[in-house]
């Protein structure tokens, strides 16, 4: 496995815990708040030979901060900093720069800068972070040029492990359910952030911990008859639809298989813990989408949209606790609804709720339709269409070592999607989201 942060890049945090204001201080009429000079913050042994190397695919990092009278200015790659001035630039009281250069793991993390004579005797501390980790603390009151030179090889390697862990099972797990659907002729298609993987990277993305697939109901349906006999007693692997969480618990409407041999820190199941089953706890998910046909009616299909988060909202009620904390960036009227539906949804019968739901989901199965769309994904990406010739027969692609079935037009599905599916998204957007360190609304 290539090493995560040559390929995701490193977030380097600079705090200085002083500064100074020259015009405060009668100096000049530069009013900003000031630290140190820096000169040079990147590979001590760059990899890349450009200043500024320019990822195409890539306009949220750096290779380098290297200042030579006037470079470009990435201000997506970097905050905090002044702007250029000749030979270098001034720091602020924080510092952000986004790197990426294998230089940085294989050579260690270069900065140099420039004490100035006003910070001299200070007593402040510039605090060095490396992915949110506290690398170095220095001293910043000597006056004149300094450079620290930092090993970044242990920094995130809590992270690192946890996905180097969660994508090789996550590999067994798909390979797998390979294995299960060319058993029995059934189509399936690796989709959303792993088919990017795929495209993009030839592989699963770097920061990823879930893979997709999707189904169409007809091989869905024959699958779920063949569920025992896979992955039944003894096996490796849990099948479990969304409605065995036990104990009248509600998570979502995903159906999920489950590598049940090792344990690993994910926090999935966080929204029943305490009420559903305990055994899949700790346990590494792939999720199955259903494809179900999606009435061309705009009308028609915003109205089974609607009954479907109806469901989903008054389901909400049968999880083990609701945080509110996490609906608090929506709107008002969003907040009250899911307090009432939730509310009133513990009257009902959950499975009640999963008869309405199954009723509702598979409206249009005997119809002639142009799209299909995600039945039983997260609550605001179901109304979504996708074209049904989009899928096919499918195409097989290699996935690192494993050879897979992708949409028959990946390219749409991902255009659609990510638009600019080529390009890396914001560096805050490249951590895995089914560590327990994260959290979803839905």
């Amino acid at each position: 496995m290539k090493n995560l942060y040559d390929e995701r890049g490193y977030l380097i945090k600079l705090e200085c815990t002083r500064t100074f204001n020259p015009k405060e201080r009668g100096e000049s009429e530069d009013a900003r708040d000031l630290s140190v000079f820096f000169t040079y913050i990147g590979a001590e042994l760059p990899y890349y030979e450009d200043a500024a190397y320019a990822f195409k695919n890539d306009a949220y990092v750096v290779s380098r901060l290297d200042i030579q009278n006037g470079s470009a200015w990435n201000t997506n790659a970097l905050s905090g900093f002044y702007g250029v001035e000749l030979g270098g630039t001034w720091g602020s009281s924080e510092n952000t720069i986004n790197l990426k250069d294998p230089g940085i793991y294989s050579s260690g993390l270069k900065i140099t800068y420039i004490v100035p004579p006003q910070m001299e005797n200070s007593n402040a501390v510039m605090k060095v972070w490396v992915n949110d980790e506290l690398m170095k603390e220095v001293s910043i009151s000597e006056a004149g040029e300094h450079t620290l030179t930092i090993d970044v090889k242990e920094a995130g390697g809590k992270e690192r492990e946890y996905l180097e862990n969660a994508q090789r099972i996550l590999k067994i797990l798909l390979k797998d359910f390979d294995r299960v659907c060319q058993k029995y002729n059934l189509k399936y298609y690796v989709i959303c952030g792993s088919l990017l993987g795929a495209v993009r990277h030839h592989d699963l993305v770097p920061w990823d911990d879930d893979v997709d697939v999707a189904m169409p109901r007809k091989d869905f349906d024959i699958l779920l008859q063949h569920v025992k006999e896979e992955w039944g007693e003894g096996s490796d692997i849990l099948f479990v639809n969304y409605d065995q969480m036990g104990n009248h618990a509600f998570l979502d409407f995903m159906t999920r298989i489950v590598y049940m041999k090792e344990e690993i820190p994910v926090g999935v199941y966080r929204k029943i813990h305490g009420k559903g089953r305990s055994d899949i706890e700790n346990h590494m998910p792939m999720d199955i989408y259903v494809l179900d046909y999606a009435v061309d009616s705009v009308k028609k299909h915003k109205f089974q949209m609607n009954l479907i988060t109806l469901i989903y909202g008054l389901a909400i009620g049968h999880r083990a606790y609701i945080n509110y904390d996490e609906y608090k960036n929506r709107d008002k009227k969003t907040q009250r609804i899911v307090k009432t539906l939730s509310a009133v949804g513990r009257c009902i019968p959950l499975r009640f709720l999963f008869k309405c739901y199954e009723i509702v989901r598979t409206w249009n199965k005997n119809k002639d339709v142009e799209n299909y769309y995600e039945s039983n994904g997260f609550i605001y990406c179901i109304p979504w269409k996708f074209k049904r010739k989009w899928f096919g027969e499918g195409t097989r692609m290699q996935l690192g070592e494993l050879s897979i079935n992708v949409p028959a037009d990946y390219k749409a599905f991902l255009k659609m999607h990510y638009s600019d599916y080529q390009q890396f998204p914001p560096m805050e957007a490249r951590r895995p989201t089914h560590s327990v360190d994260s959290s979803g609304i839905f």
